[in-house]
């Protein structure tokens, strides 16, 4: 049972305290919606907090992040882990973090948790709940049946979700789904939700890609992300080599793998006869560059409640090539800023390089059209409007 919200005055700009359990680098795309998701608030003027954790050995992964709230004038709380494990880190487990989520939660006027298998949201839902605080919910996808039921390998694990995912539904005011298909897939009952699509782009961009009408060059696929078998890397390899005689080149970028992740990717390529066609670059800081370096972004991806590294290639004014069953995938199909599929197969996703290929003088289009889309809908002040308005509503 919730206590009466506390008596006390809460100005045209209320407080916010977003609950991230980490803003490593090596989490994906999550923890770069999240931190341009405070940005984006700072910006519309709502007196937006983080609190994080970092490893006991300082920022590591977070610095780049961390740096960039920073920058945009968001007080960041970051509090040490005791151990660098990488399930401390995704559960965000710090006792100095809870306690003071424990004594500060009742000074904000809503807490925004973000992630929902992690200790800070659960924490930090029930602080705020018993402080008659408003809770507001981004789940990355978490809550959906992909993720419970496929990404969850361990009946444990399983069990685990369903007992939190319960405890979320029953008491958090309000959902933030990033997609139609994120909402679609998850069966949130009558628990009131809302669709908002991230924050990607800061400015109005202007179509500065050249043409590449006449480019007789091979053609250049970027690929950014996790080096999880979800991601489909191993799928891109293969469809690489589905057409030798094009020479086409693949530049992956992402998160520091683990040795024999890039062993064993390495050795599919080299089995397949690509290696040499295969670029290797790690984690990229200054994606501008990388995607100016592209001619196509492709995100083979098994399921992505959003999908934010095709909405920043877009925000580029690089085409794409994304699944259905990624959340971006309708802008991209509304907006005809790239090729959707069926499903990320090894036929598919050969079949849309060859067709992009064989299109070239339909580039440009597809730029500006990407372009188009995110100006129109995942522009930082849409967000920090759209979440001004949300949070008005439940103070």
């Amino acid at each position: 049972m919730t206590k009466s919200p506390k008596s006390r005055e809460t100005s045209s700009n209320p407080r916010v305290l977003w609950l991230i359990p980490t803003l490593s680098s090596r989490f994906g795309g999550p923890t770069t919606t999240a931190t341009n998701g405070a940005v984006a608030e700072r910006a519309e003027g709502l007196l937006t907090e983080v609190a994080t954790t970092v490893g006991p050995d300082g920022p590591g992964d977070s610095k780049a992040a961390l740096d960039r709230l920073e920058a945009a004038g968001v007080p960041t709380h970051a509090f040490p882990r005791r151990g660098s494990s990488a399930s401390l880190e995704s559960w965000g487990v710090s006792l100095a973090m809870s306690i003071w989520i424990l004594r500060k939660v009742s000074t904000f006027d809503v807490v925004h948790l973000q992630y929902v298998w992690c200790l800070s949201s659960l924490l930090g839902c029930l602080a705020a709940k018993a402080n008659g605080i408003p809770v507001v919910l981004t789940p990355h996808e978490s809550l959906t049946a992909y993720d419970t039921e496929v990404a969850s390998r361990s009946g444990s694990k399983k069990l685990l979700k369903k007992i939190l995912r319960h405890l979320y539904l029953r008491t958090v005011d309000r959902i933030i789904f990033m997609s139609e298909l994120e909402e679609r897939d998850t069966d949130a009952g009558n628990r009131a939700t809302v669709r908002i699509g991230h924050a990607v782009a800061e400015r109005t961009f202007a179509d500065d890609r050249e043409s590449s009408d006449s480019s007789e060059l091979p053609m250049k696929i970027g690929f950014i992300g996790r080096n999880i078998p979800k991601k489909g890397i191993d799928r891109l390899i293969r469809a690489l080599a589905c057409h030798p005689e094009l020479g086409w080149h693949l530049l992956v970028a992402g998160p520091p793998g683990t040795d024999e992740f890039v062993t064993e990717q390495s050795e599919l390529s080299k089995s397949l006869g690509v290696d040499d066609r295969v670029e290797w670059l790690g984690f990229v800081d200054d994606r501008t560059e990388f995607f100016r370096r592209c001619d196509i972004l492709a995100m083979p991806s098994e399921y992505e409640g959003f999908g934010m590294v095709a909405a920043e290639a877009m925000s580029h004014g690089l085409p794409v090539v994304v699944p259905e069953r990624t959340g971006v995938s309708e802008i991209v199909s509304e907006f005809g800023a790239g090729i959707v599929i069926a499903d990320p197969s090894v036929p598919n996703l050969s079949a849309a390089l060859l067709e992009f290929d064989e299109q070239r003088e339909a580039w440009p289009t597809f730029s500006r059209n990407g372009l188009r889309a995110v100006d129109q809908r995942l522009t930082f002040r849409a967000y920090g409007s759209s979440l001004r308005g949300l949070y008005s509503t439940l103070i």
